[in-house]
């Protein structure tokens, strides 16, 4: 594949998917292996609990490797989550909405500031982390005006938090987005933004467009995670969602999808957030101090640097062309009488 995603006249790059299928591979064997233990060691309510928070993280993880595969890195996928929420909360509680309105509407806002986040990057082509990055400030103060600081209750149902349903969806989304992934024509079009060359240059509206879907499509998934949120919780406040950026970060980099963009596997965030939400609900349970969740949190984000950068060079070993063998000198010519 072309490292411009476009038309080159350079080697063709390749991005070696069985490399990351083998590490996702390994991958599932720590998850498994967390979860049998979780089962064999604590009460199994906890596993519930870790697929309950599994659910509303992995759609901000999946709409964060979206973003990372396309090359625009969405840090704002935390306070777009509890923007979403904040906002249904606040709409039903102190402006009368109905609930599925409510909710509905916060999703198609995150949606669209998703969008015109896109398109600055892609106008002015600026790296998206540093937009995403001043983007996370205003929505976390538009958080704290929406709740005034304090929580907002709100009664969803019987109270019942539909785990399964949640981390059904986040699965299919983040599977079936990486299965998508593999096709060629998307995976070009999308991943123009990564190359080599001048950073600072207009790339134009081409590698434009995957900054755009990137971070269209990960906020509408950051703004559905805070919809699953706040049903789980049954409130709001102006904490919310305000870590889950990191851990999201975390479980996607564990995952395997590459901080360079485009490369990445088809399970990845869905190992990485099943393991992240197993070793945070295992941490709470053992009543472990609070800065140890950040702790381990943060290791695991440079563990995650470390598997990128094993994924990366094996990748580029194996591109790396091979020397060709030296051929044989032409025969001499026959001896003149």
């Amino acid at each position: 594949m072309p490292r411009h995603g476009g038309p080159s006249t350079g080697p063709v790059e390749r991005d070696r998917l069985a490399v990351h299928l083998i590490w996702e591979g390994a991958l599932a064997v720590i998850a498994v292996v967390l979860i049998v233990a979780t089962l064999a060691m604590t009460p199994h309510q906890n596993l519930t609990v870790a697929f309950g928070q599994a659910g509303y993280l992995g759609l901000a993880a999946a709409g964060l490797a979206l973003s990372m595969r396309t090359a625009s890195p969405n840090l704002a996928v935390g306070p777009i989550l509890g923007f979403s929420g904040a906002l249904s909360a606040s709409l039903v509680t102190q402006h009368g909405w109905g609930k599925p309105v409510a909710m509905v509407t916060a999703v198609l806002l995150a949606t669209v500031i998703g969008l015109v986040l896109g398109l600055l990057v892609a106008v002015m082509s600026v790296p998206a982390w540093a937009a995403t990055f001043g983007a996370a400030t205003v929505m976390q103060a538009a958080t704290i005006g929406l709740t005034h600081g304090e929580m907002i209750p709100l009664r969803l149902g019987n109270g019942s938090y539909p785990t399964a349903l949640w981390f059904a969806l986040f699965a299919l989304v983040s599977v079936g987005g990486g299965a998508l992934w593999l096709t060629p024509a998307v995976r070009t079009r999308l991943s123009a933004g990564r190359g080599p060359g001048d950073p600072g240059r207009w790339n134009g509206m081409q590698s434009g467009l995957g900054a755009i879907a990137g971070l269209t499509g990960s906020s509408f998934l950051a703004g559905l995670g805070g919809v699953a949120l706040l049903m789980r919780v049954q409130a709001a406040d102006a904490t919310s969602g305000a870590n889950l950026t990191v851990s999201a970060f975390a479980a996607v980099l564990l995952g395997g999808t590459s901080v360079f963009g485009r490369r990445a596997g088809v399970f990845g965030t869905l190992l990485g957030v099943t393991v992240v939400a197993v070793i945070g609900t295992l941490i709470v349970y053992n009543d472990v101090s609070f800065w140890v969740s950040g702790l381990v949190t943060g290791l695991i984000v440079l563990a995650g640097l470390g598997v990128n950068r094993g994924l990366e060079s094996i990748t580029g070993a194996l591109n790396r062309p091979r020397p060709t063998p030296p051929t044989a000198p032409p025969p001499m010519g026959a001896p003149v009488a």
